[in-house]
């Protein structure tokens, strides 16, 4: 008899033996295996350890296994709905400039979500990808969720804002930088989604980039660039708001529909689906990510070469629409850093690959508390006068929710 049958057998044996006859709990026997990243075929990859994950959607309830000998872990599960995520190290050879065989470490990850487990056995195959912390560029802290006044009423002005850190030792150029806003939203999973591209791309709707022939823009290690919608002192119209005239630079939607401050320079629009100026989505539904091309791209160009057209399926009760919507894309290979965001009770999906992002951040629930609070990248250490942020890519632990917002400052302790 094969060893996995031994093991579904005694599986179902303790099953039978922990219920009686009249309280019988349907389960299901799941195999998870993970294969290593296809990149490193023929390059000796080893795992040094692995920690499984799988959460129950619909209870919360979390099922840990931990490994450090081969990436398959057995469940025996009640029937529902669930969540897994693994995560680890491995270790490879790769070959040196000189050609001499080296050996290198990588963080790993997998995730699936929204897996059905019903009926009996379920053989899960995932496979890992690759994931390293940034030593470049990282955005720092976004402000999406809006402002509101003494007396109440939302400040909707353009006092949003999105900062980008030097989180190196060395002098970086920000030209060529852009910003982008994703096409798909985190509390919406598409059916029959198609194509699905987020292993190969990012689905954006808009995007704006930082001028400038290569060296015009210096960031010195441990700084801040500061990219705001309108560049003014917005604490003079609402004094719960913030000073962004200071800011680098600012997006632009054109002189017919958008404030241009002259002092502050403007970014370069790309592309964006919006008919009137860009507004972050002040819920948190949305995600960010920052990236820089692998040559010069004119807007002209990049709406016509990364053009993403899609469907799905929009249910409504008992009735189906066909959907089909146009947007952008940007390959994963381009992104330097990713932010995913969500509101915890609506969450339902990755926009993203988890490669770029494991997780989502907030800042609320999307509700009134969102108010006046940003995103923000945590400390993990400091270095002489220099902050160090910590980058996992996963926004669940790098970040701090519904923090206190502070526009062009990073703080030495969080």
């Amino acid at each position: 008899m094969k060893i996995r049958n031994i093991i579904i057998a005694a599986a179902l044996l303790i099953s039978a033996a922990s219920c009686d006859d009249n309280d019988a709990i349907n389960k299901s026997f799941v195999d998870v295996k993970v294969s290593m990243p296809s990149h490193l075929e023929g390059k000796s990859a080893e795992l040094e350890n692995a920690v499984f994950t799988l959460e129950n959607v619909n209870t919360g309830e979390k099922l840990v296994r931990e490994t450090s000998y081969i990436p398959q872990v057995y469940f025996d599960l009640e029937d529902g709905l669930y969540n897994i995520s693994v995560e680890g190290t491995i270790t490879y050879s790769n070959l040196s400039l000189d050609n001499k065989s080296i050996q290198k470490e990588t963080g790993v990850r997998a995730k699936q979500e929204n897996i059905k487990v019903v009926g009996g056995d379920l053989d899960l195959n995932l496979e890992f990808v690759t994931f390293n912390p940034s030593q470049g560029f990282l955005i720092s802290e976004i402000f999406f969720a809006d402002t509101r006044t003494p007396e109440g009423k939302q400040y909707a002005a353009g006092d949003q804002y999105i900062e980008i850190y030097n989180n190196s030792d060395k002098v970086l150029y920000a030209d060529g930088l852009c910003i982008a806003e994703t096409e798909l939203m985190s509390v919406e999973a598409l059916n029959e989604y198609t194509p699905d591209i987020r292993n190969e791309a990012v689905p954006v709707s808009s995007v704006y980039m930082i001028p400038g022939s290569g060296n015009e823009y210096p960031v010195q290690p441990g700084e801040t660039l500061l990219i705001s919608d309108i560049a003014i002192n917005h604490k003079e119209a609402n004094k719960n708001s913030f000073d962004l005239s200071k800011s680098n630079f600012e997006w632009f939607d054109g002189e017919d529909i958008d404030t241009d401050v002259p002092e502050v320079k403007n970014m370069i629009k790309m592309v964006s689906t919006s008919k009137s100026v860009w507004h972050l989505h002040s819920r948190g539904f949305k995600s960010y990510i920052l990236f820089k091309f692998d040559k010069e791209v004119l807007p002209e160009e990049y709406v016509k070469d990364y053009a993403y057209h899609y469907e799905y399926l929009f249910v409504f009760n008992d009735m189906e629409f066909p959907m089909d919507y146009d947007a952008w894309k940007v390959p994963n290979e381009f992104i330097i850093d990713a932010v995913q965001c969500s509101t915890p009770s609506e969450y339902q999906w990755m926009v993203m690959s988890s490669s770029l992002d494991a997780s989502y951040t907030h800042s609320g629930d999307g509700d009134a508390s969102r108010y006046g609070r940003s995103i923000k990248r945590k400390v993990l250490h400091v270095e002489g006068d220099r902050s160090i942020l910590q980058d996992t890519n996963d926004s669940a632990s790098d970040f701090i929710p519904t923090a206190e917002p502070s526009p062009g400052i990073i703080e030495t302790l969080n």
